[in-house]
């Protein structure tokens, strides 16, 4: 079955972009290979704002998510039309109750790319797998932050992996420990 999966970049304070949406802080690293991270992965969810940060990466033929199958792209949003972007899925509602039937399914893994705001909801719902924090050697102060506020008792994680890049990246790899009354 497959695993939900928030692989993202993060700042040492927590934050995945700035009050205002921008991930310019961002340290590139040419050591990453984003080619072999995205074929690990069926379905990339993600909330409107984390979209169209995706959407600025570039042309169609440069921009990793313009690459995958029709479907494959699941955007959570009020206010985005699905007749106005056919080749992505648009929920308005019920997205928990989506990604819970793709964990049911079969597959690859779903990669969960954010936004702070439905990492909470999954996490809360006992959905979120792992965690994949890519730490940047930088502090914003304030902005969105990784996981908002959920409404349940702290999230427990065990490190599985941790390496440590010349750009000053830390690459984190947490498993969520499910409670087991849940």
């Amino acid at each position: 079955m497959p695993q939900l999966r928030y692989n993202v970049a993060t700042t040492l304070d927590g934050y995945i972009a700035s009050s205002n949406g921008s991930t310019d802080w961002i340290v590139e690293d040419s050591s990453i290979d984003f080619e072999a991270l995205y074929r690990e992965f069926d379905f990339f969810v993600m909330g409107r704002k984390t979209y169209e940060v995706m959407l600025a990466l570039g042309a169609p033929s440069e921009n990793p998510l313009f690459k995958r199958p029709k479907g494959a792209v699941i955007v959570a949003s009020r206010t985005m039309r699905p007749e106005d972007f056919p080749d992505i899925t648009v929920l308005s509602e019920n997205i928990v109750d989506f990604i819970r039937d793709l964990k049911s399914g079969n597959g690859k893994d779903i990669w969960l790319m954010g936004g702070g705001t439905l990492a909470a909801q999954c996490l809360e719902a006992g959905l979120l797998n792992s965690i994949e924090a890519a730490v940047m050697p930088v502090i914003l102060g304030g902005g969105i932050r990784m996981i908002e506020e959920f409404d349940r008792s702290p999230a427990k994680l065990k490190l599985t992996g941790c390496k440590c890049l010349d750009s000053g990246i830390i690459m984190t790899q947490y498993l969520v420990v499910a409670e087991k009354n849940k």
